[in-house]
């Protein structure tokens, strides 16, 4: 039997993921609440109902992306929501980035209905749904996922068990705190550089042939296994800071991100570390956080 799949949500993100699944041959019911979203998708094929309830009637698949978490609750919640006409064991793949209480909440509602839904944000912007390239994290019932993990390998390359229930937007949220934070040193990096004197595409063609992209493969693991036997020593990385203090003092550049970065550093010198690898400012973190060992 072919699979019944309902999407709420047709806009930018939405839209491409819905028109993916229909180019592969799934027929798609769809809902949302502006009328210009609702047009593009009916000329993609996808049938458009009024309510996210007249949607969700009869399908096997329910996935959404939409805004906010009150946009999700209302979707599945509401007095014309999802699981007003949903079906037992029907599988909910929740596309959108909200809070991961929110989540959990539909969840617990979902799940009183004999509904299993899942939180599936997902890693890439709107290129990357028009191409079916995005990376997708996963939250909850494991066997949810797998019954119809084909449906998400079809508007993602990447489909990631994450955890529990909220644990996949937890993930999201950790990647957009990686993604945020690299591209605010990366505008940090590019203004001081411009201001030194040096050409801005310059710049950013040998940052991209330097080690910077290739970061996270040597210096991921050994972080995360707290592996601190040094190849580059914190107190080395803090004379390096020092004297990026300096030049931008010199040429009056704020550098705000560097500023806490160097506290950082010498956080981690102070604890003991000025001679381990500077992996070691891990343990500023997590002494400050209280993060006990697993």
């Amino acid at each position: 039997m072919s699979k019944k799949i309902a999407f709420l949500g047709l806009g930018t993100m939405g839209g491409a993921m819905a028109n993916n699944i229909t180019k592969a041959g799934y027929k798609v019911n769809g809902y949302d609440p502006f009328e210009e979203a609702c047009q593009k998708a009916q000329k993609n094929g996808i049938n458009i109902f009024s309510s996210p309830a007249e949607a969700c009637k009869d399908v096997h698949v329910i996935l959404s992306s939409v805004p906010e978490t009150d946009d999700v609750s209302e979707a599945y919640l509401g007095e014309k929501g999802a699981l007003i006409s949903a079906s037992e064991e029907t599988v909910c793949f929740d596309l959108s980035t909200i809070t991961p209480e929110g989540s959990i909440k539909i969840a617990q509602e979902a799940k009183r209905k004999g509904v299993i839904f899942l939180d599936t944000p997902v890693s890439g912007s709107a290129p990357h749904a028009i191409e079916g390239t995005l990376a997708i994290m996963v939250g909850g019932d494991k066997k949810g996922l797998e019954k119809h993990k084909d449906v998400l390998e079809i508007i993602g390359e990447s489909v990631h068990y994450i955890g529990e229930n909220g644990a996949g937007l937890k993930m999201k949220l950790v990647t957009n705190h990686v993604f945020s934070g690299h591209l605010a040193v990366f505008a940090e990096a590019l203004s001081l550089g411009k201001k030194a004197g040096l050409n801005a595409n310059t710049i950013m063609e040998f940052l991209k042939n330097s080690v910077i992209p290739k970061m996270l493969t040597y210096k991921g693991t050994p972080l995360a296994e707290k592996d601190y036997t040094p190849t580059f020593r914190t107190n080395l990385m803090l004379k390096d800071l020092r004297m990026i203090t300096a030049m931008a003092e010199e040429l009056k550049m704020p550098i705000p991100i560097s500023a806490i970065t160097r506290q950082i550093y010498m956080s981690a010198a102070a604890l003991g570390h000025g001679d381990s690898d500077q992996n070691a400012i891990l343990e500023f973190f997590e002494k400050s956080g209280a993060i006990e060992e697993e």
